[in-house]
């Protein structure tokens, strides 16, 4: 009879139920905590107001002061 092989199997056995066992206590712990928020806080309850800033709007219709010269 061969020891070292029987020893052996139960060893992976051993180890593969505590790996599953942990690997469950892992589970269960993240289900049980409290889910958190993801990001900042949402203020619904402060007031909103529209800009009326047109400068970004003429620089998109301004041509650009970057020379784009392509000649070799």
């Amino acid at each position: 009879m061969n020891r070292k092989a029987t020893f052996a199997k139960r060893q992976r056995e051993s180890d593969l139920k505590d790996h599953a066992r942990q690997k469950q206590e892992r589970k269960a712990a993240r289900q049980a905590a409290p889910q958190g928020e993801k990001g900042p806080p949402i203020a619904w309850d402060e007031a909103v107001a529209a800009t009326t800033d047109d400068t970004a709007a003429n620089e998109a219709n301004q041509p650009s002061l970057v020379p784009t010269d392509d000649s070799p």
